[in-house]
């Protein structure tokens, strides 16, 4: 039993003595488990669904819309009856059987548009779902319920955009704030936070101002959010850190491969937005410094107006290396930084050197100058470490 070979280690290293042991196993034992349905019941159950679904299936063109919406209202409630008989009586789990009640007002949700031909864009039916599913996560506190509100959230935003107005951007942020700042799991957190940069993407579709440049004042403005929950920051600096190289990566793509294009852009919004990383930066280095590195996102707007891109590739690869020494010489994982950096050197090649140079030959090139500075490196080192002694 896992349980027994877990207090056997635990007696082994002094943390409870063998009275202790004897407690806690008279206790558990004491504990009512949970009784199972039988098997021949569990098919004999999974057999009448079956034919009751064929049933509907073979006659749903037929039936009436009224008649459609009911049987799944009946379907809902039959499901979190089953929930509710499963929780006090401790048979089986409640939860499958409240997930399945929340399917059913789900193909509610869509029978309803279906039958009666309502318009999901900018329509408050998708907005049901995802109020439920958040209802079903705060009053049970369980992770599937997150998974599902963040699907359905996406599905929201996704379903506005041709038509979101400010009233349900405004709501949108509202209800996705209040479960980040509620929310006790870290994944749902996480998943409220994602939502939110989405929904500051929806700034293209709202605002008249045309700018490439809504990424970065997202993710800038998401900072205030680790002021709030401060003690959250080891959970979400990888994530910061991600989305933040993610968008360096895409402006060194997009900009690399439309050398020659007109990309409209503000000088005005450019020094605003280096003014705001400034900012960023000074916040970050004395609360958060895992994602100071964020904050050289605020020179893009600059370099973008250098039509040969090189300055953006010459800062992308800097912040690439510049963050896998740093890693390394402060003995965290490396894993994001190699993987960041070969990214970096595919998405030069593919910008640079795709009709000019063999690829191989590229990144030998590429090797030699990381061993001359590795070399370098430990030419500075040690001859520092020969001052010292």
């Amino acid at each position: 039993m896992e349980l027994e070979r877990k207090l056997g280690v635990w007696k082994q290293q002094g943390f409870i003595d063998q009275n202790v042991v004897e407690q806690i196993l008279t206790f558990e034992k004491q504990q009512p488990k949970p009784t199972k349905l039988p098997l021949l019941l569990i098919i004999g159950l999974i057999f009448f669904s079956l034919a009751v679904f064929s049933f509907i299936a073979a006659n749903w063109q037929v039936m009436p819309a009224l008649l459609k919406i009911g049987l799944f209202v009946l379907f809902m409630w039959m499901f979190y009856g089953f929930a509710y008989f499963s929780e006090r009586k401790n048979v089986g789990r409640p939860i499958i059987f409240r997930l399945l009640g929340l399917v059913m007002f789900g193909a509610t949700i869509l029978v309803t548009v279906q039958s009666f031909h309502f318009s999901v864009s900018n329509s408050l039916l998708p907005w049901a779902i995802f109020i439920a599913a958040l209802a079903h996560y705060f009053y049970w506190r369980h992770f599937q319920y997150g998974v599902i509100a963040f699907i359905v959230g996406v599905f929201v935003l996704m379903t506005s955009i041709p038509s979101m107005g400010w009233l349900e951007w405004v709501c949108f942020i509202a209800v996705t704030l209040a479960w980040f700042y509620f929310s006790r799991s870290n994944i749902s957190m996480v998943f409220s936070w994602l939502l939110l940069f989405g929904s500051g993407l929806m700034l293209w579709t709202l605002v008249d101002y045309e700018s490439i440049l809504w990424p970065i004042w997202t993710l800038f403005t998401l900072v205030l959010l680790l002021l709030v929950v401060p003690d959250k920051e080891r959970l979400f600096a990888p994530l910061y850190l991600l989305v933040g190289g993610i968008q360096l990566v895409v402006y060194l793509a997009v900009r690399g491969g439309q050398q020659d294009a007109f990309v409209e852009l503000h000088l005005t919004e450019s020094i605003a937005l280096l003014v705001v990383a400034i900012g960023v930066l000074v916040i970050t280095y004395l609360r958060f410094r895992s994602i100071s590195w964020i904050a050289v996102l605020g020179v893009v707007g600059l370099l973008f107006f250098d039509d040969t891109a090189i300055g953006l590739a010459v800062l992308t690869e800097v912040v690439a290396l510049a963050y896998l020494v740093i890693t390394h010489r402060q003995e965290k994982p490396l894993t994001f930084g190699f993987v960041y950096f070969i990214v970096v050197q595919f998405v030069l090649y593919f910008i640079y050197a795709w009709e000019r140079l063999d690829m191989s030959l590229f990144f030998l090139l590429g090797a030699l100058l990381l061993f001359v500075l590795s070399g370098v490196a430990w030419y500075v080192n040690r001859k520092k470490a020969g001052v010292a002694s």
